[in-house]
Order: C-alpha cells, then sequence, then structure tokens
C-alpha cells in the first residue's frame, strides 16, 4: 500500500478536528483517504491487567490515529445523527464512539487464547477516548499464567501500524513490540513476584485487618488495667495504716 506522507499544517490540522465540534461542513475536512495513514508517529499503545481468570487491555493512540480509524470504519460519514440528546453537535471522539462498528473493530484485532482456546472478549470502555483509550476485558476459561496474544490494530490500513503492548503485572515478557510479523506473542504472567490488581487489594485488606487487631487488642488491655482494683502485688510494700489507726 503506497504511503502518502502528511504536510505538518494537514497533520496538525487532522489531529485538532478529532477533539473538536464537527459541523457538516467538518466532516469533509476529516474524509482524507485512508492511503494517507500516518504510522510513524508514537507508536499505537495498550497496556494489559490480569486478575484470576480476566484480562484487562487498555488501547490508546494519538489523535490523528483516532481520525484514520474513524475513517476506515466509515463512523464520520455514516453516522446519521450527529447531535447529542440536547441537541448541541458532537466532537469527532464522541461520534466515533458511537460508531456500531468500533466494538467488533476491536474484538477482532485483539485475540487472546489460552491453551489454544479463544478468551471471550467485550468492549468496557469507549467513553473519552482521547484521554482513556479503549478498554477491552477478556474471560479465560483458566486462571491465567500463560496466553496468547495476537494484537493487529491499524494494520489492515497501513502495513507500518505497530503497537507497543506493556502489563500492570509481572510478566515475561515486560514489553513487547506487536508488528504484522509478529502479531502474535505468548505472553506469561508471573502472580508470584506480587502485583495484580486482587492480589494488591487482599495484601492491602490483610494488613488493615492485623492492624486493626493490634489496635484492639492494646486498647482492651488499657481498659483492663484501669477497670482493676488496686491491689498489692507479692513482694510489694504494705500500705501504710491510717492516721486513726497509729493513735490508737
Amino acid at each position: 500500500m503506497p504511503i502518502v506522507h502528511r504536510s505538518r499544517g494537514l497533520r496538525r490540522l487532522v489531529a485538532a478536528a478529532i477533539a473538536a465540534v464537527i459541523p457538516a461542513a467538518g466532516v469533509a475536512v476529516m474524509a482524507a483517504p485512508t492511503a494517507e495513514a500516518h504510522p510513524f508517529g508514537p507508536p499505537l499503545s495498550a497496556r494489559l491487567d490480569v486478575d484470576g481468570a480476566e484480562v484487562t487491555v487498555t488501547w490508546t493512540a494519538a489523535e490523528d490515529d483516532w481520525v484514520n480509524l474513524g475513517e476506515f470504519l466509515g463512523a464520520f460519514t455514516g453516522q446519521t445523527d450527529q447531535n447529542g440528546g440536547g441537541g448541541e453537535q458532537l466532537t469527532g471522539a464522541e461520534i466515533l464512539s458511537q460508531s456500531d462498528n468500533l466494538p467488533s473493530y476491536f474484538l477482532s484485532h485483539f485475540v487472546i487464547e489460552q491453551d489454544g482456546q479463544p478468551c471471550q472478549g467485550q468492549v468496557t470502555q469507549l467513553q473519552d477516548l482521547l484521554t482513556l483509550g479503549a478498554q477491552l476485558v477478556y474471560t479465560c476459561p483458566q486462571p491465567v499464567t500463560t496466553v496468547d496474544l495476537t494484537v493487529t490494530t491499524l494494520t489492515d490500513i497501513n502495513e507500518a501500524y505497530r503497537t507497543v503492548v506493556t502489563s500492570d503485572v509481572p510478566s515475561e515478557p515486560a514489553q513487547g513490540l506487536f508488528t504484522t510479523t509478529t502479531a502474535t506473542q505468548q505472553w506469561s504472567f508471573d502472580h508470584g513476584a506480587g502485583g495484580g490488581t486482587a492480589q494488591i487489594a487482599l495484601v492491602a485488606a490483610g494488613a488493615l485487618i492485623l492492624a486493626a487487631l493490634a489496635g484492639g487488642v492494646l486498647w482492651w488491655r488499657r481498659s483492663s488495667r484501669r477497670a482493676r482494683p488496686a491491689q498489692a502485688e507479692p513482694g510489694s510494700p504494705a500500705e501504710p495504716a491510717r492516721p486513726e489507726e497509729a493513735v490508737r
């Protein structure tokens, strides 16, 4: 596929358009041919998080890459209602987030398998794409230790696109670069090395419980001492006699 470099001015214009309110005339500005895809900026990125049998993927991209994806999916030309419920015009990112094709695109370009069995995915977050990105959650047949991860996002627009994947939990590899030639890589997670949302939460909860128990024991011992009547302990000096008893 031929690659056409954009001028810097056009790149800034397209990048700004996705975040801006798009009037009808603005759609024409964004409707650049997909041959002008720009995969030579910062790579796409994705983060992995593992909790039990679930793998969470958070995918983020530069603004012009979101534009390219929206053009590729026909989100800006196929969306008949470009107004919000209150009648306000939507931004390009808001229009893209409402595209019916967007969830299926992500699920077909992020594939996770465990022992040859596919993990079932669903898209859980498409709001505020420019800031939060897209989030997908995959449920695997067994608690996750090793999976095969396939990432091909935007490579169907331009083969030069690549994605850097990192993990929020200890893993091997800790980071990987996915390209058209290395689209599938095996990923192992070391739960014994600590990390993971559920494990961290469990450790924190245990620490709080221990601290509460220690505080309760200390309070009980102090209360018991205050409530206990004064008694002469064995070997202690005898209580001095009262004045009236000394006169007798």
